[in-house]
């Protein structure tokens, strides 16, 4: 965990590495349990969670022939439920931007993935204060230009209410305040792998979810000392697109 922390001012960065998209996709232990989960999520609001224009579709396709490749069977209609990480399918338009087609996300850090479908990056990105101008044409140039056969791994992280995986803003989880207790925070890591579709020219985007009590973190000494220096040095308005502005003092206290 402590690998999610930079030493100095919080701020946004790609903090990219190489992977292998293959290790990425395929099963890991818990699966099951995740795959269980998504059935359910697609049960119960498949409209929140699974949405494809047609455009995506040759994308979709492509994706599939991947798994095939990697020893994972996967059928059209059931993707969604087949393997355990969220994906997102993405295709640059005439103007070189990212634009969001399709996929299936599962479990959402409080955003409601149907209302992206169709928008391009930096549309998408316009939420979060800071992120365009730091790193949105450093982001739209490696996504146009990734080499195609590897996986380009990040993680980004958030802190929680709940332990939740599927945060969807319609759900109404609680949120963190101001006397938020040690055994009512949990740490949110996202980890994203960015893969190139060369038959398509599209842009894969897998997510892996994992959720820890604060606990841990507070146990784990760098980390505990990347998160503090990160609270302590994040800018005002990313504390409150964070939803930490309220209980930022306590979790520094909790944290010691």
């Amino acid at each position: 965990m402590e690998d999610l922390f930079y030493p100095g001012p919080f701020e946004f960065r790609m903090g990219l590495e190489r992977g292998e998209p293959a290790a990425f996709f395929r099963a890991w232990p818990g699966d099951e349990a995740l795959l269980a989960q998504r059935r359910q999520c697609l049960a119960g609001h498949p409209e929140r969670h699974e949405v494809l224009l047609p455009e995506a579709k040759p994308l979709q396709a492509e994706f599939e022939r991947m798994l095939a490749g990697w020893g994972m069977a996967a059928g059209a209609s059931a993707l969604g439920q087949a393997i355990a990480p969220d994906w997102l399918l993405l295709q640059p338009n005439a103007a070189g931007m990212p634009v969001l087609l399709g996929g299936c996300v599962c479990f959402p850090s409080s955003w409601a993935f149907e209302e992206k479908v169709g928008r391009p990056l930096d549309w998408i990105h316009a939420v979060v204060p800071t992120l365009n101008e730091k790193l949105g044409e450093k982001a739209r140039s490696f996504l146009t230009k990734m080499p195609a056969g590897q996986a380009w791994l990040r993680a980004n992280w958030g802190l929680t209410a709940s332990p939740a995986l599927n945060q969807h803003p319609a759900l109404g989880q609680p949120v963190l305040t101001p006397a938020v207790g040690l055994g009512n925070v949990w740490f949110r890591i996202e980890r994203q792998a960015l893969v190139a579709l060369p038959e398509t020219g599209g842009i894969l985007f897998g997510i892996r979810l994992e959720v820890v009590p604060l606990a841990e973190i507070r146990a784990n000494e760098p980390a505990r000392l990347g998160l503090v220096e990160a609270l302590q040095t994040m800018p005002d308005a990313i504390a409150d697109y964070k939803n930490l502005t309220a209980s930022r003092p306590r979790l520094l206290e909790l944290l010691g």
